[in-house]
């Protein structure tokens, strides 16, 4: 028992519980017939073969000891699981682009993941009811001469290892990433390496673990005409650091502004 008369393994099966919530996506089928679907029939993922690590954690337990386990330690291991549980949802799947090609993958990535797409050549932006399992309006098979143009992933969970996703775009213009609390200066560099060719619109506002430093990044990226750092951070360093980008790519239309 724990400080209130909580049991220890109370709290562990229901840290599993919220874990199994995390793992709806879909089992992608390694060689599919022609004419198939991507998704296989409705299965949900076996908890221990997503999310469990080398060692069964219930074996693990033995390693604690009971007079030092405390309501802090033990949030603290719960969100350790949580993170480990987000970032095998946003883990990088061969073949899911080897069905699919790097521009549909990607929308199914995102749209699975709160996000919304839109297509070149279209108007209609496309996203998954929260009442739904499937989204209708995604393809589910590859389809030839089909590219994402813009992609909106705020307000998600999205983190470093989920860039891994974001491949081979070589259509993609229009990019935002408002309101996502996992993005800091290395997720910028990582996405300045890989979309450096095409972005020309990029909204990073409300990402309060930027700095200065991921200002560097954006001289990379060749194509871009504006730039959206909103609520990022107040102070003198970034202000400056914005000046120096304005100065080195006139073409840039940067808005730094804070919002109250």
């Amino acid at each position: 028992e724990i400080g209130s008369g909580i049991s220890f393994r109370k709290i562990i099966r229901n840290d599993y519980s919220a874990i199994r919530q995390l793992s709806g996506e879909k089992k992608v089928q390694n060689h599919p017939e022609e004419g198939q679907s991507y998704f296989e029939s409705e299965k949900k993922l076996s908890i221990f073969k997503v999310f469990a690590t080398k060692r069964n954690t219930y074996l693990e337990l033995h390693k604690y000891n009971p007079m030092t386990i405390s309501s802090e330690r033990i949030s603290e291991w719960k969100e350790s699981r949580k993170r480990e549980a987000e970032i095998s949802r946003q883990r990088y799947i061969k073949e899911r682009h080897a069905i699919l090609g790097s521009d549909l993958a990607t929308a199914h990535f995102v749209v699975y993941r709160d996000g919304k797409i839109k297509f070149k050549n279209s108007d209609n932006w496309i996203e998954k009811h929260p009442d739904e399992d499937e989204c209708p309006e995604l393809p589910n098979k590859y389809v030839r001469n089909l590219y994402l143009e813009a992609i909106d992933s705020s307000n998600t969970l999205i983190r470093y290892e989920g860039l891994e996703n974001f491949i081979n775009l070589k259509h993609l213009k229009w990019l935002s990433f408002k309101n996502c609390i996992h993005v800091d200066d290395w997720f910028v560099d990582r996405l300045s390496g890989e979309l450096k060719e095409t972005l020309e619109y990029l909204d990073l506002s409300n990402c309060h673990n930027l700095t200065k430093n991921c200002i560097s990044c954006f001289y990379r990226f060749k194509k871009l005409k504006t730039l959206v750092l909103q609520n990022v951070v107040k102070n003198k360093d970034f202000e400056f650091s914005c000046m120096l980008l304005e100065d080195a790519c006139p073409h840039v239309f940067i808005d730094n502004r804070i919002i109250v």
